[in-house]
């Protein structure tokens, strides 16, 4: 499980968060999108009481917010009988057909106890796409779409969403900057396809490695760099823009890791 969660700046600008959500809406359901008790599939167990002591909520307040949510907002679902929590869009944003991520994600889903959360989340596995195309918001969840709100509703659209891309699975923080370019390129009016974002990931690699091993300081660096440049493409840092190396295991703050890639620009592990 991931050691914090992703939120995109778009959910304040969301226009069913603005118009409909009051601020004690707005913090609860971003704490039920970012609580320590989250995970792959979506749906996870966790006690009134748990909510209470994490949130600072009243129980009383507590069970108008999840009402809110589930019936007028339409985000999650919630099983009182085996105290599960269901975010009903997390897979449009979320999942990814990897295989590496599929196993872990299939383990979960069979451990739900709910039985009808269980046989959702079983449909959106089963109706997975098998090509992962890059989507602009990974691991994180926008509130307007609201095609999946409930159990019941017919999920036969459900495969032409199902095109998100984890780029680092391995590394939370690495993905994060490169969506960042992901997002940049979008705004671009040039996005990047599945086989451009390897490549730029294949370059990225090749730039940000040093002494055979992956340099993540170099690689936030130099997306930062093409970004306020106005830049398309991915370029290797000047010399005089290398941050300092020192004689250890970090450079900048941050840890160096030893990635490895196939010639596909795809991540080894």
């Amino acid at each position: 499980m991931a050691i914090y969660r992703s939120i995109q700046m778009s959910f304040w600008t969301d226009p069913k968060v603005i118009d409909a959500f009051t601020p004690e809406d707005k913090y609860f359901y971003l704490y039920l999108m970012t609580n320590p008790h989250t995970n792959l599939c979506g749906c996870y167990e966790i006690s009134e009481r748990q909510i209470e002591n994490e949130t600072g909520y009243t129980k009383k307040v507590i069970q108008k917010q999840l009402d809110r949510m589930c019936k007028i907002h339409k985000v999650v679902d919630y099983c009182k009988e085996t105290k599960e929590v269901l975010i009903t869009n997390w897979h449009k944003y979320n999942w990814t057909v990897s295989d590496k991520f599929r196993k872990p994600l299939e383990k979960e889903i069979r451990n739900v106890k709910s039985a009808e959360f269980k046989a959702y989340l079983m449909d959106l596995f089963n109706g997975m796409d098998t090509v992962s195309i890059p989507y602009l918001y990974g691991m994180d969840t926008t509130v307007t779409d609201t095609d999946t709100n409930n159990t019941n509703n017919n999920n036969s659209n459900s495969n032409s969403n199902n095109n998100i891309c984890i780029y680092y699975p391995e590394d939370q923080i690495m993905n994060d900057y490169f969506m960042e370019y992901v997002a940049y390129r979008k705004e671009k009016k040039n996005p990047l396809t599945e086989r451009s974002a390897k490549m730029a990931m294949k370059n990225l690699k090749e730039y940000a490695t040093i002494n055979g091993l992956f340099d993540r300081e170099i690689a936030r660096k130099i997306i930062e760099r093409s970004i306020a440049n106005g830049w398309t493409g991915l370029f290797q840092l000047d010399r005089k823009d290398q941050p300092a190396k020192k004689n250890n295991a970090f450079s900048g703050g941050m840890i160096r890791q030893n990635y490895k890639f196939d010639e596909n620009g795809d991540l080894i592990f």
